[in-house]
């Protein structure tokens, strides 16, 4: 098998991507890993937690970030490409021993079923072609509490999917392959992991959404919140990730993955409230007159095939989301994080990077 020769120039061009190998200081001789979706916000924790711990980390991704400073990490290499394209992929899983894949669509709001299936199905099957062609015998799976839909329970690893949404929809077919895969050779092994709203500084999703808010004098709490929130704390999250890679056994395993105890939406938010210093509105509106207020602009906006985002947003955030991780605890894994804790940090992230906005610096969210 060839060896990788590292450049900061370009080192190849395929039709979809280009490819930059990078190592700002050559350290170990240790196990290699690719991370699709490395420049992401999970990606990034992941391959900082690899570097620490020693492996040869290799980022593939469809876009560049390796100027931010959280990538500036001790023997990074990454590869800009798409993981629809075969040749790319296959060139990045030269020498690989370890894939981590967390690159994905995963938006709920301007992205085609088309989009959907394209990224999350077929450049899931691209990847396991060429893990194959590489003899690559090891996976973790980024999926997604999703795949289980709008069910009225709290769900295990043992509930049975049932995606209702593009992206829960995608994500179980992205499983199904894995399957299949792993099926084909007695040596193979993968983890897929099913995490719930994952939050945590960087972030920019719902957690931040909520955050900025609420920071902000906007939000307008809307029903009891009552409803459980399961949420996931990044670092916890990337703990467990790499707790269950050191106990990976053949075949698939699936693990969720959501920090205990769970949360209602009302906590969560009293916790933010209570961490900006802020008081929390003691009365929330009404649920079901505000939807009623809100059916004929529904209306209007269905008459031209869209949903209103507001009523959305407000279901959204009156839907319990009750995502039991019981299987990763039986393993012995003990997150260093509380819930409150990694509120703590991202607020005072969101304030630090507040702070940088109105100084004009740059700030990477």
């Amino acid at each position: 098998m060839g060896r990788f020769l590292f450049y900061s120039l370009p080192l190849n061009v395929s039709s979809r991507g280009q490819f930059y190998f990078e190592t700002v200081n050559k350290y170990g001789d240790g196990m290699r890993v690719l991370v699709t979706g490395g420049f992401g916000f999970i990606g990034g924790y992941i391959c900082r937690k690899l570097v620490n711990d020693g492996w040869k980390v290799r980022v593939f991704d469809i876009q560049n970030k390796a100027d931010r400073p959280e990538f500036n990490l001790n023997g990074l290499e990454y590869v800009i490409g798409d993981i629809r394209d075969y040749d790319a992929v296959a060139n990045a899983l030269e020498e690989v021993d370890l894939i981590i894949h967390l690159a994905a669509k995963h938006r709920f709001f301007g992205i085609s079923e088309e989009e959907f299936y394209s990224v999350n199905v077929i450049g899931t099957d691209v990847i396991l072609k060429a893990a194959s062609q590489k003899v690559i015998k090891s996976l973790i799976f980024y999926s997604s509490v999703a795949v289980y839909g709008d069910q009225n329970l709290s769900t295990t690893e043992e509930t049975v999917p049932l995606p209702n949404s593009p992206y829960g929809m995608t994500k179980l077919e992205a499983e199904k392959l894995i399957r299949a895969w792993v099926s084909e050779d007695d040596e193979r092994r993968a983890i897929i992991i099913r995490p719930t709203v994952v939050f945590g500084p960087g972030n920019s999703g719902n957690v931040f959404r909520l955050i900025r808010q609420i920071e902000k004098g906007l939000f307008l709490p809307v029903g009891s919140g009552d409803n459980i929130k399961s949420v996931a704390y990044v670092e916890n999250l990337v703990d467990a990730t790499m707790f269950t890679y050191e106990r990976i056994a053949k075949g698939v395993t699936v693990y969720n993955y959501a920090d205990e105890p769970h949360k209602s939406f009302r906590q969560i938010v009293e916790e933010i409230y209570r961490l900006i210093k802020r008081p929390c509105p003691k009365n929330p509106l009404p649920l079901k007159p505000v939807l009623i207020a809100l059916k004929p602009v529904d209306l209007a906006f269905r008459f031209f095939n869209k949903d209103f985002v507001v009523t959305a947003a407000i279901k959204k955030m009156n839907k319990a989301t009750h995502h039991q991780a019981i299987k990763v605890r039986q393993t012995g894994f003990k997150p260093d994080f509380t819930i409150e804790d990694g509120l703590s940090k991202m607020v005072d992230w969101y304030i630090r990077n507040k702070k940088s906005r109105n100084s004009h610096d740059e700030v990477h969210e």
